[in-house]
């Protein structure tokens, strides 16, 4: 009975996705998961990062981004953070199954024996931490375009609102933190982001697989103990409901560290404009005193600021990267055997 069921493309050898096409996938899946989650992932990162007098909260921030700036405005600096997907998820499948070989290696664990839960999220986990360095320049940028609109509602005239809007896109933000701060610019706010994806990304394979192992199981014992079903027998009801909850399981565990993450990366964006900017723009604000001052802001619950539009986004957009890159992986499989 060990072994039947199985990890993610833990099928025998002449079945598993190879390392290119699991960039490949990874990368696909990725796109898909950007275009479904980015509108929500605006709104999240301001209400993040803005003051509470700015918006009164999820519905607030949705209606005061299309007046202000129209359908274009939640889709704001979506090049840099697509391509970041991509990258990240590629990365992040790739790294996972092969760091499942090697844990495999290691605990001289069969071929044809399933790893462990915790095996599994210790592999996660390491892809996410690799993962970390290639995504947190591009959420850098990401965040800085979409918080700083937000900056100019209040302004009082057209010419004030744009004298507070000084990046036109991606290439702008990198070239001003190239020219102002050097490379070491580009990965500010990179402790909080290894910490966010080793943690989440844990937590995001590792769910995925719990819930696939527990339909797997249910059916098992409706179908009897001869049942030899695999992951690669459940239908796409199973992977949105495994790939779902691992999003939510994902922003759950994660969402205070990726509030302090957000809010060191759009410091000198909130800052710019205020009567103190000349001097604030130069700090480099430390985790604990960012933790401090989200605090301030109040307590324990702005640390959650923002968490169920992020849920809301977290379902959908996580089904449709598990369905793109399982569906793509049985379709490379097909053709393999014709």
């Amino acid at each position: 009975m060990e072994g039947e069921i199985q990890g993610i493309n833990e099928l025998s050898k002449n079945e598993k996705a190879s390392g290119p096409e699991n960039l490949l996938y990874g990368s696909l899946a990725g796109m898909m998961g950007k275009f479904v989650e980015y509108p929500f992932d605006t709104v999240k990162v301001r209400l993040q990062t803005s003051e509470t007098k700015v918006f009164s909260g999820t519905m607030d921030c949705l209606a005061q981004t299309w007046r202000n700036e129209g359908f274009q405005g939640f889709y704001r600096g979506l090049t840099s953070p697509l391509v970041g997907a991509m990258a990240e998820n590629a990365i992040a499948f790739y790294a996972y199954n092969r760091l499942q070989s090697v844990i495999r290696s290691v605990a001289k664990t069969p071929e044809n024996a399933e790893l462990s839960l915790p095996q599994l999220f210790v592999s996660g986990g390491l892809s996410g931490a690799l993962c970390a360095f290639v995504i947190s320049p591009v959420e850098l940028v990401k965040c800085k375009l979409q918080v700083e609109n937000v900056q100019a509602y209040g302004a009082s005239s057209a010419s004030e609102s744009a004298g507070k809007v000084k990046f036109t896109g991606p290439l702008s933000v990198v070239g001003h933190l190239l020219r102002t701060q050097g490379i070491k610019g580009l990965y500010k706010g990179i402790a909080p982001t290894v910490a966010r994806e080793t943690l989440g990304v844990g937590f995001w394979f590792g769910t995925y697989e719990l819930v696939c192992r527990q339909i797997l199981m249910l059916d098992r014992r409706s179908e009897g103990s001869s049942s030899k079903k695999t992951k690669s027998d459940l239908g796409a009801g199973s992977i949105i409901l495994a790939g779902g909850c691992a999003g939510v399981a994902y922003n759950t565990i994660s969402y205070p560290i990726d509030v302090v993450k957000s809010f060191i990366q759009t410091a000198d964006v909130r800052q710019a404009g205020s009567a103190q900017s000349a001097s604030l723009s130069q700090e480099r604000p430390g985790i604990l005193g960012t933790i401090r001052t989200v605090y301030s802001r109040g307590g324990i619950l702005a640390f959650y600021r923002g968490l169920g539009i992020t849920l809301a986004r977290a379902f959908p957009a996580n089904a449709a990267m598990f369905m793109t890159y399982e569906y793509l992986c049985r379709l490379s499989t097909e053709l393999r055997r014709t």
